[in-house]
């Protein structure tokens, strides 16, 4: 009994320090501050949702390298909106106006105060972004551009002298906002839209553009913080030195998501989690979270916690797509212009099925899309099923964090931040006045107890239930009596992440929703090298 007790002091105690560790990881959230949104969002509705204590990283998104009036690439920004325009009382996240004679109004004010309310959040601006990267290449050129660049940047944001606009501005008007950079030159040496600068030397010259941050960030606080949005594509890494550039950065925010896009004529996932071999649009089994960061650690040499891969808080559609398969790879058309009705974030697409969509989960992938075969639009995007698993994948590989592209898209309760902070989907409500009798049923039918199962693998855990007198709600999964998730979305399967080698336990239980609960018959696996 003593023996027992102790067994299971331990295992809260090992819990509870796997707990504080994830913690521990970053939230690193993009935030369109800049007008770069599909709706107006404010920094006081980043408070307001419930997701200001459990975001870390806030990054601000975009200032651009562009010319000044010398012909000198330095950083821009919008004044008007960033530090010019007075907040009314209802747009400020302390409810207090901005004066008209601040030398600090608008969106930088509010990151002031945030950081002022929640000292604990960093914040970073970010310079770039798909329609900002014009100039990149000629900031990067030779030392002397390189060097006009990263002052400028330096002075305007770390030293917080802002020019002065309609008495905005001014010699440290700025001070204590940031803590450091966030370069999102996507498109280095090649490609961008129509007009953007690009030398096949681009690739150096960024290295050095890192190190220069680096050296003068280290020379004033070596806390500040510098990273690099690029791209999960293996082509377009290529454009950058990762090896050499994970030197000089805190960390790579790697792009896990515009996997397909427009640019496809077939509709299937934009940001997946393990890679389908049904894939076979553009090299698309290549193409999921997992197999990019395993090529930046496997092959490229970055440490696991100088990654920091992405969620996506919006989806993409295609047209005129085939019912076959759900639609799920079937040709489909370029569906442009969608994103103006601003249509295609998580907080319209989570109620999608209220207006004729379908849901649907890839088992293979592990990711969710949305259907209608009356009006033959399907839709891909990120839940809180999704997403709780790519929160547990971070655990799991030890990387940096988990970051997203963009604070708008979630809904006005934070839902998908509190689900990355809490490695959980939301929890279901149990109807406790509904005495019915009910007897569900669950069972796992992959793996089998006769698989041969790798170690350091990802193993899916698929199950088949059964609702007899009430509805089943929730399926979490253990191994070795220790939880690994649950799923409160049929069909209810899951990931064991990373698997170690040995002989393990898989089980399941499954909860009603009058609270019944059933556990299923267990699975003995032997992992093996």
């Amino acid at each position: 009994m003593i023996n027992r007790i102790l067994q299971i002091v331990l295992l809260i105690f090992v819990s509870s320090q796997v707990f504080m560790l994830a913690q521990k990881k970053e939230i690193v959230a993009y935030y369109p501050g800049g007008g770069f949104g599909s709706h107006r969002y404010l920094v006081k509705d980043i408070k307001t949702s419930g997701s200001a204590d459990k975001i870390t990283v806030l990054i601000y998104a975009f200032g651009t390298p562009a010319p000044d009036s010398s012909g000198n690439i330095v950083a821009k920004i919008n004044p008007y909106s960033d530090y010019v325009q007075p907040f009314t009382s209802d747009m400020s996240i302390d409810g207090i106006a901005d004066d008209s004679t601040q030398t600090l109004r608008g969106q930088f004010n509010q990151l002031r105060k945030l950081k002022e309310e929640y000292p604990g959040i960093k914040i970073l601006i970010s310079f770039g972004g798909w329609g900002g990267g014009t100039y990149f290449s000629d900031a990067v050129l030779n030392s002397c551009s390189r060097e006009t660049f990263v002052d400028d940047c330096i002075d305007k944001f770390i030293y917080g002298n802002l020019p002065i606009v309609n008495g905005a501005g001014g010699k440290g008007s700025a001070a204590g906002i940031f803590d450091g950079f966030d370069i999102d030159w996507e498109f280095p040496i090649s490609g961008g839209p129509e007009g953007t600068h690009n030398n096949k030397c681009d690739r150096e010259n960024l290295t050095k553009l890192f190190a220069l941050f680096r050296k003068k960030l280290d020379a004033i606080n070596p806390k500040l913080i510098l990273t690099a949005a690029v791209s999960a594509d293996k082509p377009n890494v290529n454009n950058y030195d990762i090896k050499t550039d994970a030197r000089y950065l805190n960390w790579f925010n790697l792009m896990t998501y515009d996997f397909h896009g427009s640019w496809n004529n077939a509709a299937a996932h934009h940001t997946n989690l393990l890679s389908s071999p049904q894939d076979t649009t553009d090299n698309g089994a290549e193409h999921s979270f997992n197999k990019s960061i395993k090529y930046f650690i496997d092959s490229l040499g970055v440490s696991s916690r100088k990654i920091i891969p992405g969620a996506a808080f919006y989806g993409k559609c295609w047209f005129d797509v085939d019912s076959v398969n759900n639609g799920l790879y079937q040709p489909g058309k370029d569906s442009s212009g969608v994103f103006n009705g601003g249509f295609g974030n998580y907080w319209n697409l989570k109620n999608a099925e209220s207006l004729g969509y379908k849901y649907y989960w890839d088992t293979l992938a592990m990711a969710p899309y949305l259907y209608s075969s009356q009006k033959k639009i399907f839709w891909t995007f990120d839940d809180t099923k999704s997403i709780a698993l790519k929160s547990r994948y971070v655990d799991a590989y030890n990387l940096g964090g988990l970051m997203f592209w963009e604070l708008s898209g979630d809904d006005s309760n934070g839902t998908l931040v509190k689900t990355i902070y809490n490695r959980d989907m939301p929890d279901i409500n149990i109807n406790k006045n509904n005495a019915a009798e009910s007897y569900p049923s669950i069972k796992i039918i992959e793996p089998q107890k006769s698989d041969i199962v790798k170690a350091g693998s990802n193993l899916i855990i698929s199950t088949n239930t059964s609702d007899r007198g009430s509805k089943i709600m929730k399926a979490e999964f253990f191994v070795d009596n220790v939880s690994i998730g649950y799923d409160t979305i049929a069909p209810f399967d899951w990931v064991w992440f990373n698997v170690p080698k040995g002989e393990h336990k898989i089980k399941a239980i499954a909860t009603d929703e009058n609270g019944n609960k059933v556990v299923s018959k267990e699975i003995v696996i032997n992992v093996k090298e």
